[in-house]
């Protein structure tokens, strides 16, 4: 999996904004763990996550887990994706594909989704194509 973060300076406004995209290329491996779109979300988010540093602190009250075992657990916590309007899927490729490169916005994917209800500062959508996983999680505090 490649992953790229574009954050505030490579960005438009002067709000505090990121952009992860994701790719996963669909291979015959005997180790991968992405068989699914849901698997691949699961595993975006883990990622997303980890680079915040959320489960590196180590407080009190925050349990000690390794690295399988929390993205287990985000994979169970993972609500069911929903599907997205072909009008929104098409405003969303409009909106980021210039800003994404080297990153292709997909043309035609199999099957596009939220991962879960977007709002106007949080947006997070997995695809799945024939060759390829592809995501993009964009959020604001503007």
């Amino acid at each position: 999996m490649k992953y790229f973060v574009l954050t505030d300076d490579e960005l438009w406004d002067s709000a505090e904004e990121c952009i992860y995209v994701f790719e996963h290329t669909k291979k015959e491996r005997s180790y991968t763990d992405i068989y699914s779109l849901e698997d691949f979300a699961a595993k975006c988010e883990f990622i997303e996550r980890s680079n915040a540093h959320i489960y590196w602190y180590k407080g009190k009250n925050v349990e000690d887990l390794p690295a399988h075992e929390l993205e287990n657990k985000i994979k169970a916590k993972q609500k069911t994706l929903q599907n997205m309007p072909n009008k929104d899927f098409l405003e969303l490729k409009s909106r980021f594909s210039d800003t994404i490169s080297p990153f292709v916005f997909p043309d035609n994917p199999l099957r596009y989704s939220y991962a879960y209800e977007p709002d106007w500062n949080d947006i997070r959508i997995v695809m799945e194509c024939e060759d390829k996983f592809f995501a993009l999680y964009y959020w604001t505090t503007a």
